[in-house]
């Protein structure tokens, strides 16, 4: 490589260290009670956490549906209503 070439250090910018390594963020509380408050919107058992991994999850009874809502109504409504389409 020629000399002209070469990169010079500007003495007057201060160096940049290296950042350390960052931990990896696992899962923040903001997200706990988010997946909480799904959990009691759709009457979970139980919301649990594994702090190893930041899985959340989210166990729903066994045995008992979980109701449609207002879309679903509104969906199955308007099916019912509009004529049969033929392709």
């Amino acid at each position: 490589m020629p000399a002209d070439k070469l990169k010079t250090v500007n003495p007057d910018k201060p160096r940049r260290l290296p950042s350390p390594p960052r931990r990896k963020n696992r899962f923040n509380q903001r997200e706990l009670a988010r997946a909480g408050r799904v959990g009691n919107a759709l009457g979970a058992e139980r919301v649990e956490v594994d702090p190893a991994t930041g899985k959340i999850s989210i166990y729903l009874p066994t045995g008992k549906s979980v109701a449609g809502n207002d879309l679903d109504q509104w969906m199955k409504d308007r099916n019912a209503r509009a004529p049969e389409r033929h392709s």
